[in-house]
C-alpha cells in the first residue's frame, strides 16, 4: 500500500514538475520574444533619434547656408554700386590722362631748351611716369572688371530659389563655377579647361554651377602645392559629359562607399560639412543625371557628370 501511494504520489509530481518545467520553457520563450521585441523597438527608436538629429543638423545647416546666401547676395550688392562708379571714373581718368600727355608732349615740344627740359623731366622721373600710367590704368580697369563679374556671379548664385529650368549651354556654366572656385586653389594648383562649346542642356544653371563649385573646391583642398586640376566636357548624341580630375591624395576605398552620404566628411574641423557632395548628388538627380566617382590614394580623383540632353531629358 504504502509503495502504491509512493507511485502515485512521485507520477503526480512528474507532472507537476512537468507542468511547471512547461510553464518555465514558455515563461522563457514568452520573456526571450518580449525581449527580442524590446531590443528591436528599442533599436528602431534610437535609429530614429539618430535619424531625427541628423535632420535637425541639416536643417540648422540648411538655415546658416540660406543666411549665408542672403548675406553674401546683401554684400554682392553693396559691393556692386561702389565698384561700379570706382570702374566708371577709373576709365574717365585714364581718358584724361592720354590727353594730359599728349598736351604735356606738344608744350615739350613748344620749348627751345630741350636739354633743359630732358634735364627737369629726368629729375621728376617723369619718363618713368609717364611708361607707367597706361599699365596701371590697365591692370587697374581689369582688377574692376574682375569684381565686377565676380559680384555679378555671387547675385547670381546666390537666387537659386524658384528657378525654372531653362536651355543653357553647360560650358557657361562651367566658366561661372570656374570663376567663383578658382580663388580657393590658384595660388597652389593650376586649371586645364577643356571645355566643348554649344552644349545646350536643360538645368537650372545656378544649382548646377552650385555642384561644378563643390568638386573644385573639394579638388583645391585635396590637391597640394604644384597639384593640377582638369575640367573637361565632352556629349554624343544623346548625352553631356563633363570630366573633374585632379592628381591630389585620392579616396580610400572605406571612403568611397559613404562620400555622398549627408555629413560625411574626412577634412579637418571646420573645413567642411559633409553636405557638399550628397547636395550634388541630389542636384544631378534632378536633373534626371548621374555622377560617377574613381579615385586612387595617392594618384588622385575623377568626377564624371552625365547630363542628358534637352530631348532625352524629363521637363
Amino acid at each position: 500500500m504504502v509503495e502504491q501511494v509512493t507511485d502515485k504520489t512521485v507520477a503526480i509530481l512528474e507532472k507537476k514538475l512537468q507542468r511547471a518545467l512547461a510553464g518555465k520553457a514558455l515563461a522563457e520563450n514568452l520573456l526571450e520574444s518580449k525581449s527580442r521585441s524590446l531590443y528591436k523597438s528599442n533599436d528602431e527608436l534610437s535609429n530614429a533619434i539618430k535619424s531625427l538629429k541628423s535632420q535637425e543638423a541639416q536643417l540648422i545647416q540648411q538655415e546658416k547656408m540660406a543666411s549665408l546666401g542672403q548675406l553674401s547676395a546683401g554684400i554682392a550688392h553693396e559691393l556692386n554700386t561702389p565698384a561700379g562708379y570706382a570702374r566708371s571714373n577709373i576709365e574717365t581718368l585714364q581718358m584724361y590722362l592720354v590727353t594730359l600727355l599728349a598736351y604735356q608732349k606738344d608744350l615739350e615740344d613748344m620749348v627751345s631748351d630741350q636739354q633743359a627740359m630732358l634735364d627737369l623731366k629726368s629729375s621728376y622721373d617723369v619718363a618713368i611716369i609717364q611708361e607707367d600710367i597706361p599699365d596701371l590704368m590697365e591692370e587697374s580697369i581689369c582688377g574692376l572688371n574682375k569684381i565686377a563679374s565676380i559680384v555679378s556671379e555671387l547675385r547670381n548664385y546666390t537666387h537659386v530659389d524658384n528657378e525654372e529650368m531653362e536651355q543653357e549651354d553647360l560650358s557657361l556654366v562651367l566658366d561661372q563655377a570656374i570663376n567663383l572656385a578658382h580663388s580657393s586653389f590658384k595660388h597652389h594648383a593650376t586649371l586645364d579647361t577643356r571645355l566643348e562649346k554649344d552644349q545646350k542642356i536643360l538645368c537650372k544653371p545656378n544649382r548646377l554651377c552650385q555642384v561644378f563649385v563643390n568638386l573644385l573646391v573639394n579638388a583645391g583642398q585635396a590637391v597640394s602645392k604644384g597639384g593640377k586640376i582638369t575640367i573637361t566636357s565632352s556629349s554624343d548624341e544623346h548625352y553631356v559629359y563633363c570630366v573633374v580630375q585632379d592628381n591630389g591624395t585620392g579616396i580610400s576605398q572605406e571612403n568611397m562607399r559613404n562620400i555622398f552620404d549627408p555629413f560625411f566628411t574626412t577634412k579637418p574641423v571646420g573645413k567642411g560639412t559633409g553636405l557638399g557632395l550628397s547636395i550634388s548628388y541630389k542636384i544631378i538627380e534632378q536633373h534626371d543625371g548621374h555622377i560617377n566617382v574613381e579615385s586612387e590614394e595617392g594618384v588622385g580623383t575623377t568626377f564624371t557628370i552625365t547630363l542628358p540632353k534637352p530631348q532625352e531629358q524629363n521637363v
